[in-house]
């Protein structure tokens, strides 16, 4: 068995940030349960299922983890089953960072009046509810993201690992850009495949570039600042934070 072979056996597919997850997305849940109870308001209910389409490249992501420890043996199957896996994790990265965009429901709520609410509790608690939801989305994007970052570094060298995240980073943001302004939706790739490239062709404007950068921009800054910091837990470690050679949360 190869090195990176014994490395990818012993990276666990659920961690401790995966956990922490998990209790995020219970969190926010709760919260707009709650708001819903004391304001009978139900206007952000949408952003359930904006979270839910957010998990789907962590889910895929992991799957293309599993299939690659699986199909060790198999080189011919891993070798197609990856990039189909890989194609689809792409299509549907952008649903994590256009979290990030639904902050724009609460700027344009005319229900607050932004320079007479600084001790509305309501108007806090809603920050506090978006910021949770956009926090979750970047985090599910990081790790799904960390994810084939190393399995395209194991097959095709650490350049290619970082030519990989910079190029996905920037399709990410046109992703985002495309459901935010065009309001596309990943699945138009199946069910409006004429819709969706017209809508790409036409998205290719000077104002789809600056924002595709910005958004770009954006994912690729939470990459590198999470991939920094380097906390993981080494195989067999109790505590303390320890580097894997590749570095990032996990």
């Amino acid at each position: 068995m190869s090195r990176n072979q014994v490395r990818a056996a012993a990276e666990p597919l659920i961690t401790p940030a995966f956990l922490i997850l998990c209790f995020t997305s219970l969190l926010c849940l709760s919260m707009l349960v709650v708001r819903e109870a004391q304001v009978g308001d139900a206007r952000y209910r949408f952003l359930l299922w904006n979270l839910f389409l957010a998990w789907l490249p962590l889910v895929v992501s992991m799957a293309a983890a599993g299939a690659d420890r699986l199909l060790a043996g198999m080189p011919a199957a891993r070798g197609a089953m990856l990039p189909i896996l890989g194609l689809g994790w792409l299509l549907l990265y952008p649903n994590a960072p256009y979290l990030t965009t639904d902050l724009i429901h609460l700027i344009m709520n005319p229900t607050y009046s932004w320079l007479q609410s600084t001790e509305s509790l309501l108007l806090w608690y809603d920050l506090i509810v978006f910021f949770l939801f956009a926090w979750c989305g970047l985090l599910l994007g990081y790790l799904s993201m960390r994810q084939f970052h190393r399995l395209v570094s194991r097959y095709l060298g650490d350049a290619a690992g970082w030519l990989f995240i910079v190029a996905v980073s920037f399709l990410g943001g046109f992703g985002v850009y495309l459901g935010r302004v065009i309001r596309l939706n990943s699945w138009d790739v199946v069910f409006s495949p004429f819709r969706l490239a017209n809508s790409v062709i036409g998205g290719i404007n000077s104002n789809g570039a600056i924002l595709t950068i910005l958004f770009g921009m954006l994912i690729l800054i939470v990459y590198l600042s999470l991939y920094g910091l380097g906390i993981q837990r080494g195989p067999g470690q109790s505590g303390g934070v320890a580097r894997d050679g590749a570095g990032g949360l996990s």
